[in-house]
């Protein structure tokens, strides 16, 4: 099976993804770190110098186009950049600007976000997202990063704002019996109050108040120094079924996970889709993977064609463009990965084809890294990394995902600039984290 290429528009996005804490390493004035080094910790094992990312951006770059991607969307760190609260770091910027330039000097596209779940300590210390300052501290980060930086083309404000609702309850287990009440004091300990302030652990209504405020005034910020810079939010998204008669806990999901944070975010310049699985509803209020279905290693039922249903339900709620920021497959089969990208692009062309404005694709996640709390076990990558010695090898599921880039890539793989994405018509207003 190959994607068809006449499905997919002029100026489509075929890139990776990474976050910077999963992938930099030693981000160490961040909550996240702190969490880490906790004893006995929420994490599996600390995520230390990660994969490197902060001394190998260019050669990543050298990667990925040799692939034949041409964009990539990474995070900026808030904790390097504002170490101290008002205290901006010149030579962190710098950096960042640095892997701006790698970029562009590939004819890669860069897509920005600003904030993907770690937060620096000191903004954890006042509350995290629970502290109603968040959204004005927020948006003067956006300003700085936005003033100071130039090449930006897509930015995603926020990664998947509306996951801690959906791992709420794997969150609260986490931290209850005699050993998790353990790991609870010891990470309020290393962060120096509740555990709230984490980004993970958030109470929904800080989410839907000061989170989705961020994101407001964040956007409101950048546009306000860069009005063509494009500027989304990320949300995490599952193809939501129901057994029969359940369909009613399957509404709730939605009406409680789903439907607040794409009403609020539509008409955006885009929605950034993070989709992974599919998650059926029981009538007994459970939900998860239908039995006898193949699972991933993270525990998702490997379902590739769960990212096109997911989007046809985001553009007939929102009519709001669509990038798909994230959707990738766990595990150490690598030719069921290269399957895996093949069908779920596959079923994606269709949707396309029937009228869905999706413009970018973007796989998670170009290295094996740093997964949160699950430490470096999982494998998402397209491409190996021995963290002894650092070297990158390349996997044959990145290959294939090249050639069906390079297909569609309207200059046919050279690399020369890509255009920028889009502007947006406006026609109207995962059981795990990444």
């Amino acid at each position: 099976m190959t994607a068809d290429p006449t499905r997919f528009p002029p100026g489509f996005l075929w890139g990776s993804a990474t976050a910077g804490h999963q992938v930099e390493g030693n981000n160490a004035n961040s909550d996240c770190w702190a969490l880490e080094h906790a004893s006995p910790s929420i994490f599996a094992e600390p995520s230390g110098d990660a994969v490197d990312q902060w001394n190998r951006f260019d050669d990543d770059m050298a990667v990925l186009a040799a692939i034949g991607l041409k964009a990539y969307r990474f995070g900026i760190e808030w904790a390097r950049i504002e170490p101290e609260e008002g205290v901006f770091a010149a030579s962190a910027l710098a950096h960042y600007q640095r892997c701006l330039d790698a970029c562009h000097r590939r004819g890669i596209t860069p897509v920005v976000t600003f904030h993907h779940f770690t937060i620096p300590l000191w903004l954890a210390r006042k509350g995290g997202m629970t502290c109603d300052a968040f959204p004005a501290l927020f948006a003067r980060y956006c300003e700085k990063v936005t003033r100071t930086l130039r090449g930006l083309v897509v930015v995603c404000t926020m990664n998947e704002m509306n996951v801690p609702l959906i791992i709420r309850g794997v969150a609260t287990a986490l931290l209850t019996g005699e050993i998790g009440e353990a790991k609870r004091r010891a990470a309020e300990a290393a962060l120096g109050g509740s555990i709230e302030a984490n980004f993970l652990f958030t109470p929904p209504d800080a989410l839907l108040r000061n989170g989705l405020g961020a994101h407001a005034a964040g956007r409101d910020a950048i546009k306000a120094v860069s009005p063509a810079v494009q500027v989304g939010i990320t949300l995490s998204l599952q193809d939501e079924q129901a057994e029969p008669g359940a369909e009613a806990v399957r509404d709730q999901r939605v009406a409680t996970m789903v439907d607040p944070f794409l009403d609020l975010v539509a008409g955006d310049d885009f929605i950034g889709v993070q989709t992974y699985t599919r998650t059926t509803s029981r009538a007994d209020g459970s939900h998860g993977p239908r039995a006898g279905e193949p699972l991933t290693v993270m525990g998702y039922e490997d379902r590739p064609d769960a990212l096109a249903a997911v989007c046809r339900y985001v553009w007939e709620r929102t009519r709001t463009p669509i990038i798909v920021t994230e959707n990738g497959f766990s595990g150490d089969d690598d030719a069921r990965r290269a399957s895996f990208v093949t069908e779920s692009l596959d079923a994606l062309g269709r949707a396309i084809a029937d009228g869905v404005d999706v413009r970018g694709y973007f796989y998670w996640s170009l290295l094996d890294n740093y997964e949160w709390m699950s430490g470096y076990g999982p494998k998402f990558g397209i491409v190996a990394v021995d963290r002894s010695t650092q070297t990158r090898t390349i996997k044959p599921s990145a290959l294939v995902y090249g050639a069906i880039a390079r297909a569609h890539t309207d200059d046919g793989g050279n690399a020369t600039a890509r255009p920028a994405m889009p502007q947006p018509s406006r026609s109207g207003t995962p059981l795990g984290i990444e």
